[in-house]
């Protein structure tokens, strides 16, 4: 894990979205590796509120969303935990059209390395259409039926 040398540079805010079953993150950058302990902290707060077996992340980025690379190893980690908890996709909305091209890329590294399905938006609406089609998915595979669980 990250040590801890400098303050963290970025901010992070979430809520889980029950009716729709969501994990909302704002995110702004750039970010630097103490951020990572800021993050589990916030994020991981709201996901110990989930307790449903298929929920999905809305990721909104703001800023230039990069860190330095020795960060994906630990956000690779946080990915396959919040996988182990029931999480069936992400959506991730970046905001900032500077450096799009490396801020995908960077995303990327993070999520490739796990089989959590990911695609990238460049609104929130599309994003949560998408997030909501993948929850449902995954409450079949799990056997729960949605029709009064999920709203769009």
């Amino acid at each position: 894990m990250v040590n801890k040398k400098f303050s963290a540079h970025g901010d992070v805010h979430a809520h889980f979205l029950q009716e729709k079953r969501i994990l909302s993150i704002s995110l702004s950058g750039p970010f630097n590796l103490e951020f990572i302990l800021k993050y589990q902290r916030v994020v991981g707060a709201e996901r110990e509120k989930i307790q449903v077996p298929s929920w999905a992340s809305l990721v909104n980025v703001h800023g230039l969303a990069l860190a330095p690379m020795e960060a994906t190893a630990d956000a690779q980690l946080i990915v396959d935990e919040a996988v182990d908890s029931g999480l069936v996709a992400t959506a991730v909305v970046l905001h900032e059209t500077e450096g799009l091209a490396l801020q995908q890329k960077f995303w990327s590294k993070i999520y490739d390395a796990s089989t959590l399905p990911f695609q990238f938006f460049s609104d929130s609406s599309a994003a949560s259409d998408w997030l909501v089609e993948k929850i449902a998915s995954g409450m079949q595979r799990h056997n729960v039926y949605q029709s009064r669980n999920i709203t769009r």
